[in-house]
């Protein structure tokens, strides 16, 4: 897969620093994005699990929706608020 293109899934909003910051994830490149960028703590074992799936899922090795789950289960280690957009 490459970098530039995206595999999509269900968005979900995280609250970032407050409700003053949301972020949108739809992509592995979103998650990837998020995790690396504005993650608040580098050492956590769901943080490491996530950044994993993320490069799993870009070499479709797994679905994109797994990197997805990896990003909820790392933002409930650190206690980042998020929920799931239905369209």
């Amino acid at each position: 897969m490459s970098l530039n293109a995206s595999h999509q899934f269900p968005a979900v909003r995280l609250v970032m620093n407050g409700a003053e910051r949301y972020r949108l994830i739809r992509t592995v490149a979103d998650v990837a994005e998020v995790l690396v960028k504005d993650w608040p703590s580098d050492d956590g074992e769901e943080y490491i699990n996530a950044l994993v799936a993320c490069l799993d899922a870009y070499k479709e090795t797994i679905p994109a929706l797994a990197a997805r789950e990896a990003l909820i289960r790392a933002a409930n280690e650190v206690r980042i608020p998020h929920f799931t957009l239905v369209c």
